[in-house]
């Protein structure tokens, strides 16, 4: 019989590359952030960005310096 491994909760951060979605019609933020909380977890941040891969890693690493 296996032991069944206690859930660590993480804490997460989604961020939606779009050119078209806000936050009132991104829907795919919506279920990423209600599937990782009824998983268990914690959102620590949301955002939405242009297509751009400068301002895209710009929030990234800002969210990975945070240290929250």
């Amino acid at each position: 019989m296996e032991a069944s491994a206690e859930l660590i909760p993480l804490s997460l951060c989604v961020l939606t590359v779009s050119d078209s979605r806000t936050a009132a019609n991104d829907s795919s933020g919506d279920y990423l952030v209600e599937a990782l909380s009824a998983a268990g977890h914690r959102l620590h941040e949301r955002g939405i960005v242009r297509d751009d891969r400068y301002r895209m890693r710009a929030i990234v690493s800002q969210w990975i310096a945070d240290e929250a």
